[in-house]
């Protein structure tokens, strides 16, 4: 009787990065990796899609204006000073004016 095939530690260790980028992706509905990307996630994707987020294009300025009229036209809880520079900046690196440059688009499964 042949003795089974243990795949590596390292062919499991593959395996298991290649299921976690995968997973990684669908979890934040193709938000990019960085830092931010986790609370840009919570605070936007329980009031809209996150495709109308990475459609937008926005300078930092805008993104932060952005910020203030979700504040006071839709009531959006005010955050605190250091979650919305985070989640400003996140914008403004992968969605800003220059997304396209910089990866910030829809990743595709």
């Amino acid at each position: 009787m042949p003795a089974p095939i243990i795949p590596s530690a390292s062919a499991q260790t593959q395996s298991a990065k290649e299921n976690e980028s995968a997973d990684d992706e669908q979890d934040w509905q193709g938000l990019p990796p960085g830092k931010g990307r986790e609370e840009t996630f919570y605070m936007c994707s329980p009031c809209h899609s996150l495709k109308l987020v990475i459609q937008q294009g926005l300078s930092k300025k805008r993104w932060d204006e952005v910020m203030d009229w979700m504040f006071e036209e839709q009531e959006m809880p005010e955050l605190e000073p250091e979650d919305r520079k985070l989640i400003v900046d996140y914008l403004a690196k992968f969605y800003g004016e220059d997304r396209k440059a910089r990866g910030g688009r829809i990743r595709r499964p």
